[in-house]
């Protein structure tokens, strides 16, 4: 898949050095604490990044002008029609507009591709800027944290 300004693909073994600096970034983040929680070392995140790319869940975020990985989007299965969505940024790209982009085209593929009829996502109310993203675009929050996306 692509945007404006990346590629949405699978991931493979010579992303490993970006991969390694986005998940090491995304652990140090603030808002770890609320969010799955990933190894640092250089030989399990080898692992996690051997799953990643075999899975038809996880899509590297490319940045096209840099080639650089930063950051991915997923999309783990819940039920036949339904996915829960997920995604991470490195620092240095959050404010840019590069979430947005991904989650717009993720969106699509979900709807337009797999038929798919209702994301579910779920964020820390202390992360404003995911929470204000997902308002963007069109989820509807069920509870505390827990959004959802009806595709008609």
């Amino acid at each position: 898949m692509e945007t404006e300004r990346l590629y949405i693909r699978r991931y493979t073994k010579e992303d490993f050095p970006g991969f390694c600096e986005l998940i090491r970034d995304k652990m140090a983040s603030p808002y770890a604490k609320y969010d799955h929680t990933f190894p640092t070392e250089d030989a399990a995140l080898m692992e996690v990044l051997n799953f990643f790319a075999i899975s038809d869940e996880f899509w590297a975020l490319e940045e096209k002008s840099e080639h650089k990985i930063i950051g991915f989007v997923s999309l783990n299965y819940v039920d036949e029609a339904s996915r829960n969505l997920g995604y991470c940024l490195h620092t240095h790209w959050h404010g840019k507009g590069y979430a947005s982009e991904a989650a717009r085209r993720i969106i699509r593929y979900a709807r337009e591709e797999l038929g798919l009829e209702k994301l579910v996502t779920g964020t820390a109310e202390e992360n404003l800027p995911s929470v204000r993203l997902l308002e963007r675009l069109g989820f509807t929050r069920l509870c505390e944290g827990s959004f959802e996306l009806h595709f008609h």
